[in-house]
């Protein structure tokens, strides 16, 4: 499987975040993650969100929608976003997505 990632656009140098089109909704991908992720959602608003937070690794996302913005900490970016990435792949996969 190929995710769909690209770099986000964003006022902060540096940052290393990405844009993730995933095949399933947010809200169906929250039941992906383990108790270790703080989740955080807000369901008061127009577009319920999520928060979702571990190892420095944050996880935002509209409940409704299939797109995800994942921020990698700065320190070593490149291999725990690989790690991320391999983990999304086996779970989808699990999933026959």
């Amino acid at each position: 499987m190929i995710l769909d990632c690209k770099k986000a656009e964003n006022c902060f140098q540096d940052s290393q975040t990405y844009e993730y089109r995933i095949p399933l909704t947010a809200e169906d991908f929250l039941r992906i993650l383990d108790s270790t992720w703080q989740t955080r959602c807000n369901y008061r608003l127009r577009r319920p969100v999520f928060i979702s937070e571990k190892d420095g690794i944050h996880i935002k996302g509209i409940l409704s929608g299939t797109i995800l913005r994942i921020s990698f900490p700065n320190k070593n970016y490149e291999s725990v976003k690989k790690n991320f990435e391999d983990w999304l792949v086996t779970e989808f996969e699990k999933m026959q997505y």
